[in-house]
């Protein structure tokens, strides 16, 4: 292995063997670095291109915690990075994602791995600021910075512009909120396909940009940024070859523009999030949607009309629909989806209260093989019998009606 018989991650304790167990270094049979899980060597030359030691998932069960998950979380890679990851001169692969870093800085001689096309470094509690010198790293096609501390922060993205190849970027959770150019910055990388920007404290977006560079980008995830004071940007509607876009959270408004094309050429478009957007309570808006391909659509607390919502139809292709928290009055038109095809849907904080449940879940009761899974009816004034009809919903795993008024008996399967 040439030079590389050095540390690759030091801890305190020693070595990492990719498992989890300290190696120290008069164990011999630890020498050999490329027998190690999670580490990757060329066949031919023995230099180690790939370090993958992802860390667990592990599920908090707020009910019952237990010390499953006090163990998963043990079984996390902590310590310091060690600069004798510099002498892995052919590395392209590295992903610590998911450990513990305990709030440390990224080490800024990471951005002297010049080889490397994936770098992952996502929910490992890093803290700190992220260093620019990630800039040097021109050759990335993946960069994973999401879900540090709420402290960890960018003060300036300029850096980003060196990495021309990106197609995959994460900075989720990262305090953004003084890199007021990251738009201009994202917007010159032209290779990019998926960008996550969710909960980066962005409160600032510009409505327009002159001349888009992201024509590749297929997933934009923009969610929990709290943009308040804005219109819906008008350069969102020019990204069409999008499938999946998340604005959940984003506040914006309308109206749109009738120069605007509205969703109407985004055609691959397959996820879309708005939720607590009111520029959605528009007929125009809807009526872009009508006929695409969308397999998840939330619209929750868009302010959205029985009357606006008639706009809306021929969504074949959903799975999943939220029309939680509008102002709902009526039952949903059978002309807005397959209703045989919908496996969930939400329809609480409406106001139904001259609606029978048996009424309002008709399209379902008419299926011959209803898909449905899970139905979310809450706080709707609903104040009828429990349909026996339910029964017939094979598929059905989740059933919410909680603070409604429905009586009579629920019966036997």
């Amino acid at each position: 292995m040439n030079d590389e018989r050095q540390p690759l991650l030091q801890f305190k304790h020693g070595l990492i063997d990719g498992t989890g167990r300290l190696a120290s270094w008069d164990q011999e049979e630890n020498s050999d670095c490329c027998k190690w899980a999670g580490i990757a060597c060329d066949n031919i030359t023995g230099h180690v291109h790939k370090i993958h030691l992802q860390g667990k998932d592990c599920d908090f069960d707020f009910y019952n915690p237990g010390k499953a998950y006090e163990e998963c979380l043990k079984q996390r890679l902590r310590g310091d990075l060690s600069p004798s990851l510099l002498n892995l001169k052919q590395l392209k692969h590295l992903d610590l994602s998911n450990n513990d870093l305990g709030g440390k800085q990224i080490p800024m001689f990471l951005g002297s791995l010049r080889n490397l096309r994936y770098l992952n470094l996502s929910r490992s509690r890093f803290g700190g600021t992220v260093p620019p010198q990630l800039g040097n790293l021109s050759e990335l096609r993946i960069l994973g910075l999401g879900s540090f501390y709420e402290s960890t922060s960018i003060m300036n993205m300029q850096w980003l512009s060196g990495l021309r190849f990106l197609n995959h970027l994460d900075m989720s959770g990262l305090n953004l909120s003084k890199a007021i150019d990251w738009l201009q910055v994202i917007n010159t990388l032209p290779s990019l396909v998926e960008l996550h920007l969710s909960y980066c404290q962005l409160m600032h977006i510009h409505p327009h940009v002159a001349s888009l560079n992201l024509t590749s980008l297929s997933v934009l995830d923009l969610s929990g940024n709290y943009f308040s004071k804005s219109l819906v940007p008008q350069w969102i509607f020019s990204l069409t070859s999008l499938v999946s876009l998340d604005l959940t959270g984003c506040y914006f408004h309308g109206p749109i523009p009738s120069s605007t094309e509205g969703f109407h050429n985004m055609t691959t478009l397959r996820l879309l999030h708005v939720r607590r957007s009111s520029f959605m309570n528009s007929s125009f808006v809807l009526k872009g949607l009508s006929g695409s391909n969308l397999v998840s659509l939330d619209i929750d607390g868009c302010g959205v009309s029985s009357l606006v919502l008639d706009s809306l139809h021929n969504l074949t292709s959903l799975h999943s629909l939220d029309l939680s928290n509008n102002q709902l009055t009526r039952a949903i038109p059978k002309s807005l989806c397959n209703f045989c095809n919908l496996r969930d849907i939400s329809l609480s904080g409406s106001n139904f209260g001259n609606i029978s449940l048996t009424f309002l879940l008709q399209s379902f009761f008419e299926c011959k093989a209803p898909a449905l899974e899970s139905i979310r009816i809450m706080a709707s004034r609903l104040s009828s019998h429990l349909p026996k009809q339910i029964g017939d919903l094979i598929n059905l795993v989740s059933l919410q009606l909680v603070d409604n008024y429905i009586v009579g008996t629920i019966l036997d399967p």
